[in-house]
């Protein structure tokens, strides 16, 4: 059924009327039949029209016709796209299922699982409070996390405290059947989280001086978290790899691997302790703290070979010990740059500058300059030139050790490149809105924080893989801003309620086309809204 506009010829002019016409088939042949003849446009009444629509209001089956405007109801747009694609990445990960095998057998009133989500989500989108996140989800289209309150959510950070070692690992097994996640390479770091409050328990001051606490992440080779665990803001970096391999042994299977770390899980013992243990390694070395070690490590003769367009390696072998020289020239561009512009501003700056007076002390304490200083007999400050030809030793290089000689050091190096994903992780992990600084002030609040933070970057990563395995470069919070745009706007028209959608843009098309997802639709009447619960209820 469409409106058709027949041009008829009378005289000199042209007049154009408008019927509605219906296309139907007489003995297999197209034919078109007027159904409502209304006349010529140009003498049109429209309020006849209108009142034609409002005459066939009752007939309708798929939207209320509207008398006019005046009757509309128009609210405030729900988020839509980022919500929805987010929570088909929940269920696929299994986060739901495993969350409520957990709490199978426990009499709840409210869904705790949906009080996860809600926390998870908001962490992925819009990073706040518990309290702003109760607030954040008025705006949100989540109808199962609709009447929750502030107290549902720390009753469900609770659950997550008592049941965190049972989630990660029936999460993995669910991973590692879905996703088949490939652990013959498990990425690990550590990084200081701060906090505010008073010391005790997690919280202590540590290296930098302010409340903090140590978070561990073990994530596997395309990024997934598998474990993580929180240790007091005064633990050793080093201290923490041998309770991390013990994990992924004793309760995740996990007994050979390759284990790639940064300098700061380096140690002689920790080595000793992972070849033991049957673990492999491709570790960073310090390069201003290595001994003579290190030192005929970067005297080693001989060319590097390139292996890609940044990147150059130059094997060692020390002591029994298997080394990798890597050269970035244009990181060591950037280093160079960066030291002499310290050294130009030090010039300035000692110049006329007295012994004892605050800005010598200043940059004495300074943590980058002061490398570059030395300290005379009578207190005054000099540069210390011999230092920053030492320095230029470094530039653009980083050292490996590997327990690995079956593997090509193109190989090690590009493996240890990957560490990126990590490094990556803690970026937003530890990002002001992500997880610092935090405000709760009991260890198991602390934990079960922490908790919702991982499973957020568990979707974050899994958006991320799904896109880039489809030949899509995005990241997950570019892609997530772009679904964003995706609303539905709720919609009173005389005594019914619908839910509109607005009109998908290029870009959130694209990647629900490649994550292989169906577009919500378009129109969706609401029956029965949900009441909330009354205040106080008990969960």
């Amino acid at each position: 059924m469409f409106v058709r506009r027949k041009e008829v010829r009378s005289g000199n002019r042209t007049y154009t009327y408008v019927q509605l016409v219906q296309n139907h088939r007489v003995d297999g042949k197209p034919r078109q039949k007027v159904l409502l003849s209304l006349g010529r446009e140009d003498q049109l009444d429209r309020s006849q029209v209108d009142q034609l629509m409002l005459a066939l209001r009752d007939l309708t089956e798929k939207v209320e016709v509207l008398g006019s405007w005046e009757e509309v109801g128009l609210g405030p747009g729900l988020e839509l796209g980022s919500a929805y694609v987010l929570g088909r990445l929940w269920e696929e990960a299994g986060l739901g299922e495993v969350l409520r095998c957990q709490m199978r057998g426990r009499n709840f009133e409210t869904d705790l699982v949906a009080a996860v989500k809600a926390m998870v989500l908001n962490r992925c989108l819009d990073p706040q409070s518990k309290l702003a996140t109760v607030e954040w989800l008025e705006g949100v289209y989540l109808p199962e996390c609709r009447g929750l309150e502030v107290h549902h959510l720390y009753r469900a950070l609770d659950l997550l405290c008592a049941r965190k070692e049972r989630i990660e690992e029936a999460l993995y097994g669910r991973l590692t059947d879905l996703f088949s996640v490939d652990v013959s390479v498990v990425f690990y770091d550590t990084t200081l989280v701060t906090m505010h409050g008073e010391t005790g328990g997690l919280v202590q001051y540590g290296r930098n001086g302010v409340p903090q606490f140590l978070l561990s992440l073990a994530l596997s080779r395309d990024g997934l978290p598998i474990a993580h665990e929180l240790f007091p803001g005064n633990t050793v970096d080093v201290s923490t790899v041998k309770a991390a391999m013990d994990q992924l042994s004793r309760r995740f299977g996990i007994s050979r691997c390759i284990l790639v770390g940064d300098r700061g899980t380096v140690s002689a013992e920790n080595l000793e302790g992972l070849r033991q243990a049957g673990y492999d390694y491709i570790v960073g070395v310090r390069m201003r703290q290595g001994g003579q070690t290190h030192d005929r490590v970067l005297a080693t003769p001989g060319r590097y070979a390139q292996i890609r367009e940044n990147l150059f390696v130059k094997e060692a072998e020390v002591d029994g010990g298997r080394y990798l020289i890597c050269y970035n020239p244009q990181e060591a561009d950037h280093d160079r740059e960066v030291r002499q512009a310290i050294l130009a501003q030090l010039e300035d700056d000692l110049r006329d500058l007295r012994p004892d007076s605050r800005k010598a002390a200043e940059l004495w304490s300074h943590p980058l300059k002061a490398r570059f200083l030395r300290r005379l007999k009578d207190g005054s400050l000099r540069l210390d030139r011999a230092r920053a030809a030492e320095e230029a030793r470094y530039d653009g290089k980083y050292v490996l050790r590997t327990s690995r000689r079956d593997l090509e050091a193109s190989e090690v190096a590009l493996v240890y490149h990957q560490l990126l994903t990590v490094e990556r992780s803690f970026r937003s992990l530890k990002s002001l809105q992500q997880i610092a600084p935090v405000f709760h002030y009991h260890d198991r609040r602390i934990r079960a924080h922490v908790f919702v933070c991982v499973l957020a970057h568990l979707l974050e990563r899994l958006l991320e893989n799904k896109l880039h395995a489809t030949g899509m470069e995005i990241t997950a919070s570019r892609a997530l801003r772009q679904l964003a745009r995706l609303q539905l706007i709720p919609a009173a028209i005389g005594q019914k309620h619908w839910l509109v959608r607005t009109d998908v843009t290029p870009q959130a098309a694209a990647i629900l086309a490649a994550l292989r997802y169906r577009l919500p639709p378009k129109l969706q009447e609401v029956i029965t809204p949900s009441p909330a619960p009354a205040r106080g209820a008990k969960v």
